[in-house]
């Protein structure tokens, strides 16, 4: 833990801008990282138990656990998952792949005092490649172990679901992790859960999946998000204002955006931000539940563009202002249910098996076949897509949106607006 890479965690917001929406959201990830360690400790002591594993072994295996839990987040990006899209932008991988690199010694944050956690590993014992394995969900070892870090019911979710109900203040989310433990067990090398611990399983995904509707991505969060998300862009992309702004914290990158870039732009939205004066209002959307002929002849022009979500949203947010005639800086445009798919892969799978009392093991289906198919066709969020823009041009935009929405004869990008772009 007294490691700098490890430390700076503390100067990192666990929820991004999210206090935004919530004024109590300023937990930092460095108490995230703890929870985890903590967590997967008590994961290991309970399956391994149930294992009958004990002494040298037993340690071993706890120990790389609680290390997993403590360095699985050592290489966010400042406001932790709002700049996560800018760091795949630039280096085309995740900060997972980077958290593997800092603890096998291949990647330094190149930060005073940065380098030593390899030696720390070594020192109790710890193999600093089963870590980076366990962390990038690439471990070869028993699959109960890689379950506990990078798995549907796993410590990282436990940890900051609860933290982030407490910081958040939200009515729901009670979840029982006593209970979700008491009820490991493990069959062929695999986690899995005695059928009489299914509520609290329930309980538990039915929370995470309302606290990415209610919380991660709350209309507000998410336009603090691209705002600071656009001028980052700006500065480090387009300007080369900043190298490797992965290693800073989020103070260091919203005081270099307001007080350091060269362009009034950057310098205005991070003012914006950090002081939450005119922030930019959402103007149009497009529902998730509301799929009409309409509606999939508009999204299925954006994706006929190809590309990447990122690409697609600068695009038509171009091409939006262009028909407001407006700045198009003043336009933003969001794709939420993408956004879930860089910050939480484990929506799009389900691995959660049962033990009965008739030593069977069950998919969720044959315990719950109704709750099942809600998880199936559940969406974390409402909108396909938003639009939002400044303040000061909102009835401009929201025209220009409503005009290209209500296109039905022609595609919204020729091919000679491809080229230009």
């Amino acid at each position: 833990m007294q490691t700098v890479e490890v430390q700076r965690l503390s100067f990192i917001h666990q929820l991004g801008t999210t206090f935004h929406s919530y004024p109590g959201a300023h937990g930092m990830r460095l108490s995230h990282a703890l929870g985890v360690s903590h967590l997967a400790g008590l994961m290991g002591k309970r399956l391994l138990e149930f294992l009958g594993l004990s002494g040298e072994e037993r340690e071993e295996l706890l120990n790389l656990l609680q290390a997993a839990g403590m360095l699985h987040d050592v290489g966010h990006t400042p406001w932790s998952h709002t700049l996560e899209p800018l760091f795949i932008e630039i280096h085309g991988k995740d900060h997972m792949d980077l958290v593997a690199g800092i603890i096998q010694g291949k990647e330094n944050l190149k930060i005073r005092g940065a380098g030593k956690i390899p030696a720390v590993l070594e020192r109790h014992g710890v193999n600093a490649g089963d870590v980076a394995d366990l962390i990038r969900g690439n471990y070869t070892g028993p699959r109960y172990l890689q379950q506990s870090i990078f798995g549907e019911v796993d410590a990282d979710t436990l940890d900051y679901l609860q933290r982030d109900f407490y910081f958040t203040g939200v009515a729901f989310g009670h979840i029982e992790i006593d209970r979700i433990m008491s009820t490991m067990a493990v069959h062929d090398d695999s986690l899995v859960f005695l059928s009489k611990g299914h509520a609290a399983i329930r309980d538990f995904l039915f929370a995470r999946l309302q606290m990415y509707s209610t919380v991660y991505l709350h209309r507000k969060t998410r336009i603090a998000d691209m705002m600071l998300l656009s001028a980052a862009r700006r500065s480090v992309l387009e300007l080369g204002e900043i190298d490797d702004f992965h290693v800073m914290t989020d103070d260091e990158l919203l005081s270099f955006l307001m007080t350091k870039s060269s362009d009034p732009w950057v310098r205005e939205i991070a003012w914006r931000l950090k002081y939450r004066q005119k922030l930019f209002k959402q103007v149009f959307r497009v529902d998730a539940d509301k799929l009409d002929d309409s509606t999939l002849y508009f999204l299925n022009s954006i994706n006929a563009v190809g590309g990447t979500p990122a690409k697609k949203s600068i695009l038509l947010g171009k091409e939006i202002a262009k028909r407001a005639e407006v700045d198009r800086r003043l336009v933003l445009v969001d794709m939420p249910l993408e956004a879930v798919k860089v910050s939480e892969e484990r929506f799009a799978k389900s691995d959660i098996t049962y033990l009965d009392e008739k030593g069977r093991i069950l998919p969720m289906e044959g315990i719950d076949p109704g709750f099942a198919e809600y998880l199936a066709k559940a969406r974390p969020n409402r909108n396909h897509l938003t639009v939002c823009c400044c303040p000061s041009v909102t009835v401009k935009v929201e025209r220009a949106c409503r005009e290209m929405f209500n296109i039905a004869a022609m595609p919204l990008f020729t091919a000679n607006d491809l080229l230009d772009r």
